[in-house]
C-alpha cells in the first residue's frame, strides 16, 4: 500500500512540477517579448549600446516578472514579500552578468547579430533562472 501511495503522491508532484514550469515559461515569454521589443528599440532607434539596453530593460522587465512569478507561478503568500524581492533581484543580477557575458562573448566574439544572440541566450538561461527562482527564491 505504501508503495501505491508513493507512486500516486510521485505523479501528484510531478504534474505540480510541470505545471508550475509552464507557468514560468508562460511568464518568460512575456517577459522575454518584453525585453525583445525594449533591445530592439533602446538599442536600434535611441542607439544605445546593447549591453546597456540589456541592462535597463533588465531593471523594468525583472520588476514585472518577480510579480508575475510571486502570484502566478510559485503562488507565494503575501508574507516575506521583501525577502523574496531581494532573493529575485540577486538571481537576476547573477542572471545578468551571465547574460551580459555571452551576449558579449556572441556579439563582440563570434559576430552574431545582437538579436539572435540574445534570443540563444534567452533560451540558455530559462533552466538556469527556474531552478534557481523555485529553489531559492519561492521556495517554501
Amino acid at each position: 500500500m505504501k508503495h501505491i501511495h508513493s507512486r500516486i503522491k510521485s505523479k501528484v508532484l510531478d504534474r505540480s512540477l510541470r505545471n508550475q514550469f509552464l507557468r514560468f515559461f508562460t511568464v518568460g515569454g512575456v517577459c522575454a517579448f518584453l525585453n525583445i521589443i525594449i533591445l530592439y528599440v533602446l538599442t536600434d532607434l535611441c542607439k544605445f549600446h546593447y549591453l546597456v539596453s540589456i541592462l535597463i530593460q533588465n531593471i523594468f522587465v525583472n520588476s514585472i516578472g518577480f510579480y508575475l512569478n510571486r502570484s502566478f507561478t510559485f503562488k507565494k503568500a503575501k508574507n516575506n514579500f521583501l525577502q523574496g524581492l531581494i532573493k529575485y533581484h540577486i538571481v537576476m543580477i547573477s542572471s545578468l552578468l551571465i547574460v551580459s557575458f555571452l551576449m558579449y562573448l556572441f556579439v563582440d566574439i563570434f559576430h552574431i547579430w545582437y538579436m539572435t544572440a540574445f534570443i540563444i541566450v534567452t533560451v540558455i538561461m530559462i533552466a538556469y533562472n527556474f531552478i534557481s527562482h523555485k529553489k531559492w527564491t519561492f521556495n517554501k
